[in-house]
Parts: structure tokens; C-alpha cells; sequence
């Protein structure tokens, strides 16, 4: 690869690769079709009556073995053709039947004719989504019903104002399945892909470290993930359909394993459980106000908790001293797959404690479309899907990988994964130029503890796509890395929105909860103003009491978003008079 190439060049440079490889796959695709309408044991009806990406279980009923192999029915190897899929891939040709594709409800030019108005449409944000029949693997993967979504109240609307497609065909072997288990638990792909990421992690953190240079041990390959979704989204059936061949390999294995998967911890249960129970570990928390907040989350046991999740994630040893004890560990790792809804996120990275320490830094951050409103019953029974099932079938080979345990520290003997020339040269690329947009002026300036360390998290990225395709991985190619620059800049995109949005301390984000909350009334009761003793009586907790709630008058109205009101204000059904009122500005 040319060093001095462009990034945008590099990618563009990618999505040709992918352009070419359709072109053969819609040779192959000529060819299944022309299979298919020779064959006597194609079911039409069935297809009309059951429009599934994938070969379902009424498919087998109906048709012996041989017959669906002759119609080449969805199977990993052919999905394995369709690696690195672009938006002009049509993931459907390979994914399903060939009698699936007669009656294909709208042609992949309309498709594609909606992707290239989706963002001046801004469908993400204004529309919901309805579920994936026909349409690109490099979407989201579902397409919108044409009703309104209502918008989330001002405090709680950490979603972009516009927000690009999720690249899921940068996920290459792994897309396909991605798309069956949105489809199937009826969340967005970036949910599925956010939690499978999570997985992978804490299966190759054990086993492998990435580094772009020849020596030297390199960095973890772990990845921390903060999921912002709200309590409706099924995060814990996206959870369980994503982890179920990781829980069956553990519940199997005979040593430390058996203890890799935690949820309720304390700071010293983890430290602890790392130490002497399981060298490398996940946490997972479908609810993360439990885990931030939780009894066992004090300032101060919240503040160790970061200082530990920080020190693991650069590699860094475990210390813990008591009066009678003291612990060392080195070679230990941890990774969060953590689920937050909108207003916990806010309070988490509007905390000085979490970005000045360093935590937040640590993250990526993702932020799925919601679909709760939309959701039509899909009856898809995942564990007998094939896409699926070899799903499970790669997962639990890594799992079984056996761990390496370094003798004098206790902890695992993870291998060093490289990188291809071109592979470096592409990263090195992403590298300057993200140097470049921390300095003071740039483009990324004002979130520089973030950014700067983002280039490693893509070299992360990189080794996990490519031990996700192959355990013994050695090196890492050009194409898998700039699918991870694919990946990552989408999830940086996703970090500057969440920052953006973010208030820049409590008060800010109390005082919009406040806001909000006079909006709702003023509409609700149909008055000129809010009395402010109804505030402080009945209004948002965090506006209580009722020195609190004038703290946060004060703030709002000195930015102009209330102004008091000088009516005299008649409420309540005993018809209650009040003369200090705030209204909402142009409300």
C-alpha cells in the first residue's frame, strides 16, 4: 500500500475489493437461480407465506438434505464469499435460497436507491426502524415503518441528531450472523456487533496481545464497551443469544474458566477473583446503574474500581495491600460489556471522576438505534438457523483455545500478533492523522484524553476480527485492518455525540431534567408558567428541595431557557393561586 495514500483513498481502495468480489457472486447467484428453477422440491408457497433471510426450520421439514444442498442453502463457506461485504453487496444473494430470491419483495436497486437518501432523510434519528427482509449487508438492519418516532426528552436524548449506517459489513465472516440475531431478537445490528465485540474480547484477551511493531510484547487486546440503550431494548436477550456458545464452553471446561464470566462484583471480590480464580475475566452488566451505583459502589470503592479497570486495560499489574496481606498479580486481564440507559450515561460521563481519571478514555461507545414501538413477532427459531449454529461452532473453538500460563506470574502468556506491511501502513496512516486532529485547533482538540489513545483501540479492533477468523492468527492483513478503521471511526463518531451531548457536570444535567419536566407540565395542564412551589412539592427529585430547585431556576433562566412568569397562576382542583411561576422560553 502506498504510504502516502489517503485514508479515505485506502478505504475507497477497500469497498473496490468488495465491488469485485460481487461481480463473481452475482455469477454465483446466476447460477443458483437457474439450479433452483430446475428443481422439483423448491416449496414457493412456503417461501411466499415465510420471507426469512435464512434457511428456517419449516425449509428442512419440507425438503431432504440432499435437495437443500443442491439449492445451496446458507452455509458458512458461502458465507465466507461474502467477506467484507459493501452497501453494493447484496448480502440477501448469498443468504438465502434460491427460491427465496424469486420473490424478493423490493429489487436491490431500490435498496440501494434508499441508502444513498438515508442521510439527508436522517432516517436514524426521525423514523424507527421496521424489520430486515431484503436489504444490504452494510446497513442497519432494519428499514423504517414511515411513522414518527417520538423524540426522547431533552435529558435523555444522548442519540445524534444524524447518524451514519452501521458498517456491518466491515465485520466480514461475522456480518451475516450479526444480521440473523438483529432479525431474530428484533434489536439494531450495532447492538448485536457492540455485545459480539465484547465476547471476542474476552475470549482473545487470554490468548493474544497486538503490536505494530516487530518486538516487544505489545498491548492487550481487550475492549471495554459502554452500550447506551433504554430499558425496553432487550439488552439481555441480545446478551444471551451472543454469549450462549461461550456459556456452554465454560460450564464444559475443568480449570479457571469455569470463573471467566462475573456480573454482581465488589472492588475487592474482583480484584480477588483475578487474582486467585480466573487470570482473565468478563464483566458484564445488562443494567449498569447497578454496577455504578450499586452499595458496593461508593465514591470511594467507585474511584478504586476505575483505578483497577484503567491499570488492566494497559496491562498494568494488580496490587491490593491490607494490614496482614498484600497482592501483587501481573498478567491479568479485564473486560466490561456494559449496558447503561440514556440518562445513566449522561451521569456517568458527566462525572469528573470517570473522564479525569481515566476510565472513560477506556471506552467505546455505542449508541443502537432503538426499535421498541416497531417490533412486528418474527418467528425465527436462532439455534436451528446453520448461520447460527457455526456461529456457535467458532465461538466455542476460541473458547476452548487452551490458555498459556506464565510460571513466574501466575497470569496467562498471551502470544504477540503483528501486523502486514501494508497493514502498518495503513494504521501508521490513521495514527498521524489522528495525532494531527488532537493539536490544539484541531478537529479533536477539546477530546484529546480520548482521541489520543484511539489509534491503539483500533489495532485492538484489527486482532480481533482477525482471531475471530482464524485462532491461530499470526499477522494481520491490510483488509482486516482497514475494516477495523471502519469500525473504530463509526464508534469514535458514536464517543464525540455521546460527549457532545453530555452535560458538563450534575447541575447541567439536573437543571435539563428540570427543564424537561416544566415542559411536560406546561403542556399537560395547559398553563401560562409552572408555580415553583409545585416544583419543589412534586417535581423531578433532583430538583429538591427547595433550595435546590431555585439553584437550578436560576441557572436555567440565566441561559435563557425560562423566564418568569407574571401571571397569576390558578392550579389544582382546590383552585390553588400562585405569583413566582417560570414558563418555558417560546413554549
Amino acid at each position: 500500500m502506498n504510504r502516502k495514500m489517503s485514508m479515505k483513498e485506502a478505504l475507497e481502495k477497500s469497498k473496490a475489493r468488495r465491488a469485485n468480489q460481487e461481480q463473481t457472486n452475482a455469477k454465483n447467484e446466476t447460477s443458483c437461480e437457474q439450479d433452483a428453477a430446475n428443481d422439483p422440491n423448491v416449496d414457493t408457497a412456503k417461501d411466499q407465506s415465510e420471507d426469512h433471510l435464512y434457511v428456517t426450520k419449516s425449509d428442512a421439514e419440507v425438503q431432504p438434505e440432499a435437495s437443500i444442498a443442491k439449492k445451496k442453502s446458507l452455509t458458512m463457506k458461502e458465507l465466507l464469499n461474502a467477506k467484507n461485504a459493501s452497501k453494493q453487496h447484496r448480502a440477501v444473494a448469498l443468504a438465502r435460497t434460491a427460491q427465496h430470491r424469486e420473490h424478493q419483495d423490493e429489487p436491490i436497486e431500490a435498496t440501494e436507491a434508499k441508502a444513498e437518501q438515508s442521510s439527508q432523510q436522517d432516517e436514524d434519528d426521525d423514523e424507527p426502524a421496521e424489520p430486515i427482509e431484503e436489504m444490504d449487508i452494510a446497513e442497519t438492519p432494519h428499514r423504517s415503518t414511515g411513522k414518527k418516532a417520538p423524540r426522547p426528552a431533552a435529558s435523555t436524548a444522548i442519540a445524534p441528531v444524524q447518524k451514519k449506517p452501521f458498517p456491518v459489513g466491515a465485520f466480514g465472516s461475522l456480518a451475516p450472523v450479526i444480521m440473523l440475531m438483529a432479525r431474530a431478537v428484533q434489536v439494531s445490528a450495532e447492538m448485536v456487533a457492540s455485545a459480539m465485540i465484547g465476547a471476542i474480547s474476552a475470549l482473545a484477551q487470554a490468548l493474544i496481545n497486538v503490536s505494530p511493531k516487530k518486538s516487544g510484547v505489545g498491548c492487550p487486546v481487550t475492549i471495554n464497551l459502554l452500550i447506551i440503550a433504554l430499558s425496553a431494548d432487550r439488552k439481555s436477550s441480545t446478551i444471551s443469544a451472543v454469549i450462549k456458545p461461550i456459556l456452554a464452553a465454560i460450564s464444559r471446561a475443568t480449570d479457571c474458566r469455569r470463573h471467566m464470566l462475573i456480573q454482581d462484583v465488589t472492588v475487592d471480590g474482583m480484584v480477588i477473583g483475578l487474582i486467585d480464580r480466573c487470570h482473565s475475566q468478563l464483566l458484564i452488566a445488562p443494567e449498569g446503574a447497578s454496577l455504578f451505583g450499586g452499595h458496593a459502589m461508593s465514591p470511594d470503592n467507585l474511584g478504586r474500581f476505575m483505578g483497577n479497570v484503567s491499570s488492566l486495560f494497559s496491562g498494568e499489574a494488580l496490587t491490593r495491600t491490607r494490614a496482614k496481606e498484600h497482592s501483587y498479580a501481573e498478567d491479568r486481564r479485564l473486560s466490561l460489556l456494559v449496558f447503561v440507559q440514556p440518562v445513566i450515561a449522561m451521569d456517568f460521563l458527566s462525572s469528573p471522576l470517570v473522564m479525569q481519571q481515566g476510565l472513560g478514555n477506556r471506552f467505546l461507545y455505542s449508541q443502537p438505534q432503538s426499535l421498541v414501538g416497531t417490533r412486528k413477532f418474527d418467528d425465527i427459531e436462532l439455534d436451528e438457523e446453520p448461520v447460527y449454529k457455526e456461529y456457535c461452532e467458532k465461538i466455542t473453538k476460541l473458547a476452548n483455545q487452551q490458555w498459556k500460563i506464565n510460571p513466574h506470574t501466575g497470569g496467562v502468556d498471551a502470544r504477540t500478533v503483528r501486523l502486514s506491511d501494508d497493514a502498518k501502513a495503513a494504521w501508521v496512516k490513521y495514527y498521524d492523522e489522528m495525532e494531527l486532529a488532537i493539536a490544539p485547533g484541531g478537529d479533536m482538540a477539546t477530546h484529546a484524553g480520548y482521541a489520543g489513545r484511539y489509534s491503539e483501540q483500533i489495532l485492538r479492533l484489527a486482532a480481533l476480527l482477525a482471531i475471530a477468523d482464524d485462532p491461530n492468527v499470526v499477522t494481520i492483513g491490510e483488509e482486516t485492518m482497514l475494516n477495523a478503521i471502519e469500525i473504530g471511526s463509526y464508534y469514535m463518531d458514536s464517543a464525540m455525540s455521546a460527549f457532545n451531548v453530555a452535560p458538563a457536570n450534575k447541575d447541567e444535567l439536573d437543571a435539563g431534567t428540570l427543564l424537561d419536566w416544566i415542559r411536560s407540565k406546561q403542556e399537560e395542564l395547559g398553563i401560562a408558567g409552572i408555580p415553583v412551589r409545585m416544583m419543589y412539592r412534586v417535581g423531578p427529585r433532583c430538583a429538591r428541595p427547595q433550595k435546590r430547585t431555585k439553584a437550578l431556576l436560576d441557572l436555567l433562566e440565566s441561559r435563557g431557557e425560562i423566564s418568569k412568569c407574571d401571571k397569576t397562576i390558578v392550579y389544582g382542583s382546590d383552585n390553588k393561586r400562585s405569583n413566582e411561576n417560570y414558563a418555558v422560553t417560546g413554549l
